[in-house]
């Protein structure tokens, strides 16, 4: 199993992340005060992984955090996670252990249109064993259809 590592880029480390291959999972985990930049820089890491793939799925572990993020700071990071180099297009699950929290997560959700391929636990072992069950499964809004090549009529008529 090969994992790929790196580490929060300021000293004061709230968050780091790692891209499991074998299970094509990105994991992330924070800990202490948690605030938007801390999020976003951890984001933008990820993104410019060349380990990371939007097709992996994702396990957000919040545990051990304390989420700092006003109404405003969501909508921000929500409105980062829907651009196509941070887009993600697997699974997404959320550990968290309070109720502030879960409020942020289901926030985040819907602002950033994930609220059908995402799920919040509290346990991070139920979360993975999600994870595990949708694996090869393509969220909804993801799953590419096969169209044969067209018809002979339908190339005529365009």
């Amino acid at each position: 199993m090969k994992f790929s590592f790196a580490d929060y880029a300021f000293p004061s480390s709230v968050g780091n992340y790692r891209i499991d291959m074998g299970r094509r999972l990105r994991i992330e985990e924070y800990q202490g005060k948690v605030g938007l930049d801390d999020l976003k820089e951890i984001v933008r890491a990820v993104a410019a992984d060349p380990d990371w793939s939007p097709k992996h799925n994702g396990l957000v572990d919040f545990t051990h955090a304390e989420l700092e993020l006003s109404s405003n700071d969501v909508l921000r990071l929500a409105l980062m996670l829907r651009q196509d180099r941070h887009r993600s297009q697997g699974w997404l699950a959320f550990v968290v252990n309070n109720s502030v929290a879960y409020g942020v997560v289901r926030m985040l959700g819907y602002w950033s249109r994930n609220t059908e391929r995402m799920r919040i636990f509290q346990k991070r072992e139920e979360a993975e064993k999600w994870l595990e069950r949708h694996r090869d499964k393509a969220p909804p809004a993801f799953r590419e259809t096969f169209t044969a090549s067209p018809e002979p009529a339908l190339l005529a008529a365009v």
